[in-house]
């Protein structure tokens, strides 16, 4: 995320293109996503439920590291994956 208040797009597109960052980065003019969501540094990474409600936020990377974080991760992730996805006997 760039915040519109801090950086111009343009600047934030030379930035991102120089840091060679391969993901997608939101840049949002009026900071509105870093007001709502409480976001307070880079990256992070939110994860919306199909009820439209944030169920993860935070930095992805560490979690390779941390198998207690990873395993909650993806019980979270697979909980919202199963909301979406009919289980496998009705396919």
């Amino acid at each position: 995320m760039s915040g519109g208040e801090l950086a111009t797009l343009d600047a934030s597109r030379r930035d991102f293109a120089k840091a060679k960052v391969g993901h997608p980065v939101l840049w949002d003019r009026g900071n509105a996503n870093h007001k709502n969501y409480g976001i307070i540094r880079w990256p992070t990474a939110l994860l919306v439920g199909v009820d439209g409600k944030v169920f993860w936020q935070g930095d992805p990377q560490p979690l390779r590291h941390r198998t207690e974080e990873r395993d909650e991760f993806r019980r979270l992730l697979e909980e919202q994956l199963g909301r979406v996805r009919p289980p496998a006997d009705r396919r």
